[in-house]
């Protein structure tokens, strides 16, 4: 597997450390966190392998299983993101934004999974997305306050291309920490060229699913903090 950043390494981490493996050498159940990530088993192997290969896991015989125990390099990743949340979180330049889950067309899936996008994301914004968007409906002064962050300057500009013969227009990205059911995930908020929806309507992305990473269900309220 090629070199991941933090971003991507730090969910499995993330769910080991929420089950102990932090301070002890402890047995894990690998479909509970294939599960909790949503992804698959090939994904879930390559991660673990990863994982251990470079220091982050290491693997304790215990009895006739294997459990497995974070290293303390594992923790100095885990401590490094927690420092970026908590700067982020602490910070005044941030914009907090509400709103409430709605169902999306559909296209978001689509769209990241575009090499071109893909890859842009990854460099701006240090993560490969999950593919597929949460869209969010915001409250009236959320809609304002997106104008704020829109005419801040402060995003990340991702430029249109043309893909066999069609064009595909340009990007703002704005890092972001998605908020709901008391768990934070690391992420952005797009603000696409060109699209469908009006200004009351956010699309979200992260490296999760974030609708399973947060639990959360049509019309589940979101916070959603933009680092400007």
């Amino acid at each position: 597997m090629s070199n991941l950043t933090k971003y991507e390494i730090f969910p499995l981490l993330l769910e080991l450390a929420k089950r102990n493996c932090l301070n002890f050498p402890e047995r894990i159940s690998r479909t509970e966190i294939i599960k909790s990530l949503d992804i698959s088993a090939w994904r879930f192997r390559k991660l673990l392998k990863y994982a251990e290969d470079e220091g982050y896991i290491e693997r304790v015989p215990l009895g006739r299983f294997i459990a497995f125990k974070i290293t303390p390099r594992g923790r100095e990743l885990l401590e490094s993101i927690y420092g970026d949340l908590k700067r982020i979180l602490d910070s005044g330049l941030t914009v907090e934004l509400r709103g409430k889950v709605v169902p999306g067309l559909g296209e978001g899936a689509y769209y990241l999974s575009i090499p071109q996008y893909v890859e842009a994301f990854k460099e701006a914004l240090g993560f490969e997305p999950f593919p597929g968007t949460l869209n969010v409906r915001l409250d009236e002064d959320s809609v304002k306050k997106r104008g704020f962050v829109r005419n801040s300057g402060k995003g990340i500009y991702i430029p249109g291309f043309t893909l066999n013969g069609k064009s595909f227009c340009g990007v703002t990205v704005y890092k972001a920490v998605i908020s709901a059911n008391g768990v934070s995930v690391f992420g952005a908020v797009l603000d696409i060229e060109k699209t469908k929806h009006g200004d009351e309507i956010l699309e979200v992305i992260s490296q999760v699913r974030l609708r399973s990473e947060l639990k959360l269900r049509d019309g589940d309220p979101v916070e959603i903090r933009v680092m400007l």
